[in-house]
């Protein structure tokens, strides 16, 4: 009796510790992935924001954008656009030309669309569509700052985030930028009335430069809303245009 007492006791304090060992063990594990997380978390955090904060500073990239059209003076190409206007109710297609003088001239020649809408596409089309262009109008008029670097369709890109110095209009704008070519696939620029205008765009290669071939614009504005999408095309390099084409009439 006094055997089977003894053995009982030993049972129960083998079970006891094992038991102790398992939670001694559990909270190990706990602690360990808990202090271990931490030290991960807080170093990748750091490598991120010194990737994003110290090596990469949006003038350089608005620098390389520049240096992606370096040498291209002027074009002129062709445009097809179907547009649907739902505030008019319409959808049709038409054509027009466009006229670009670096390093900031831009003149849109289009037919038969609505004086309101095409004033926002063209203001569209030139903060987005022309490395150089678009390079110039962010370094000297808007404070800048990348906020990510992602993937995006296929490539990575840079997100920048930035706010005009100056505009009675445009609130803030989103603009995602190929790390490898410096073009612009994607743009969301935001109004100040509550309106916004989203960008998407891919690119094709003319002799050296990368040049908008596809385009789809939708506009959001308590007055007009409208989608469009523009095929270009028969671009010309560095022909000579002259400066009256593109002044306002």
């Amino acid at each position: 009796m006094i055997y089977k007492n003894k053995s009982y006791k030993e049972n129960q304090r083998k079970q006891i510790n094992d038991k102790q060992k398992y939670f001694n063990n559990i909270i190990f594990i706990l602690f360990f992935l808990l202090v271990f997380g931490n030290i991960i978390f807080f170093s990748f955090n750091k490598i991120l924001g010194q990737n994003i904060n110290n090596y990469i500073n949006p003038n350089e990239i608005f620098d390389r954008m520049s240096l992606s059209v370096y040498g291209l003076n002027t074009y002129k190409c062709d445009v097809k656009i179907n547009a649907n206007i739902v505030n008019f109710g319409l959808s049709f297609n038409f054509n027009g030309e466009v006229y670009y003088k670096e390093p900031d001239k831009l003149f849109l020649k289009l037919k038969d669309l609505p004086k309101d809408v095409q004033e926002k596409y063209r203001l569209s089309f030139t903060q987005t569509s022309v490395p150089g262009m678009v390079s110039k109008i962010y370094k000297e008029k808007y404070n800048s700052k990348v906020i990510s670097v992602r993937n995006f369709a296929n490539t990575k890109v840079y997100v920048l985030y930035m706010e005009p110095i100056n505009s009675r209009a445009i609130k803030n704008v989103l603009m995602f930028v190929d790390a490898f070519n410096y073009t612009i696939p994607k743009s969301i620029i935001y109004y100040k009335d509550g309106g916004k205008i989203i960008i998407d765009q891919k690119y094709i290669k003319i002799e050296k430069y990368y040049l908008p071939g596809y385009q789809e614009v939708y506009f959001d504005f308590p007055k007009v809303q409208a989608n469009l999408i523009s095929n270009f095309y028969n671009y010309q390099l560095n022909i000579p245009l002259s400066d009256d084409l593109f002044k306002k009439n």
